[in-house]
């Protein structure tokens, strides 16, 4: 009986162990930055044309097998502009845009950026496209050009 609960108690910490190296390794993975990454070169209103005519072409084009989403440079009008302490979410609007535009969330290291930019501007952000929900989501974004 003593063995048995030794080998127990050997298997639980070794099992948290990995548990708890595996936490620390995806807790502190480094965020892939697009600054000097190659963009598709897209205007918002024909990204959201693509996704609303056909989204499985779409998902094709601007999103690939990869589950980050291929890098996008996408141009528009800038529209609502929410912030918070850790991330910020930009829309570029189009004239079309009735009820969707695309969205870019920059995380906290871009921040900035959209501080530097208000309601109306001409924007181009670079991000990875994450695919159509209403809205075409753009994650990890930065500001390329006012």
């Amino acid at each position: 009986m003593k063995k048995t609960l030794k080998v127990v108690l050997i298997i639980i910490i070794l099992g948290a162990s990995i548990g708890a190296f595996v936490a620390y390794k995806m807790w502190n993975k480094p965020f892939d930055d697009v600054t000097e990454m190659e963009g598709i070169k897209v205007n918002a209103d024909v990204l959201y044309k693509a996704f609303e005519t056909n989204e499985q072409q779409a998902y094709a084009t601007y999103v690939g097998q990869d589950t980050k989403g291929k890098v996008l440079e996408v141009s528009g009008t800038v529209g609502d502009i929410e912030t918070s302490d850790s991330i910020a979410r930009v829309m570029l609007t189009f004239p079309d845009a009735v009820m969707g535009a695309v969205r870019v969330t920059l995380d906290s290291r871009h921040l900035a950026d959209a501080k530097a930019v208000k309601t109306g501007d001409q924007a181009t952000f670079k991000g990875f496209c994450n695919g159509f929900q209403l809205d075409v989501e753009i994650k990890d974004g930065v500001l390329i050009k006012k």
